[in-house]
């Protein structure tokens, strides 16, 4: 006897095929805390809160994040794109609603790290490229992520995330119930 299929088929494709990484990561609230180092590779003095969640529902990737700035403002930020063909290695993330200044371009590469490259629309320059590795058995993700740059430097900073599974039934998240006061969960 053959184990029950539990991804969503598309085509001759499947959901799990289409998606190693996110399929692991997808459907969970993702909160966490931002380590910030600038050109001059020293630690900055603040830390920034935020988090990221992923939904897949057939080929469509929605990707909504959030971060809370040293002085309590909160930018929230909601991207979808949907997957192609599968021989093609990466897929296009726009900003919903108003839209944005940037997309993104993502790449999975199984079993564990998605490549993450942020776009400029208007000049299609890479202004930040990111790593994001699910480690600790899936209990955690770790994104590593480099702002390249203006004209002093090519690399103008650096943000280490480590996030955590929000936990709902301790009445927040791992830190504070940032996430749901942001998308409203």
């Amino acid at each position: 006897v053959e184990p029950a299929q539990t991804s969503v088929s598309i085509g001759s494709s499947t959901n799990a095929e289409m998606f190693p990484v996110l399929k692991k990561i997808q459907g969970i609230d993702w909160v966490g805390k931002c380590r910030y180092v600038g050109t001059d590779l020293k630690p900055a003095s603040f830390v920034l809160q935020g988090g990221v969640r992923y939904e897949l529902e057939k080929d469509v990737l929605r990707m909504t994040s959030f971060l809370t700035f040293p002085n309590g403002n909160v930018r929230q930020v909601i991207m979808e794109g949907k997957r192609g063909s599968l021989e093609r290695a990466s897929m296009r993330l726009d900003a919903t609603g108003e839209g944005g200044p940037i997309y993104m371009v993502l790449t999975e590469l199984a079993p564990d790290t998605i490549l993450i490259n942020e776009v400029e629309k208007e000049s299609g320059k890479i202004i930040m490229t990111s790593s994001l590795s699910v480690v600790d058995g899936g209990k955690e993700l770790v994104q590593v992520s480099h702002e390249l740059g203006g004209s002093k430097a090519p690399v103008e900073g650096h943000q280490v995330w480590r996030l955590k599974k929000a936990s709902w039934e301790s009445g927040g998240d791992t830190e504070d119930n940032s996430f749901r006061d942001a998308t409203g969960r």
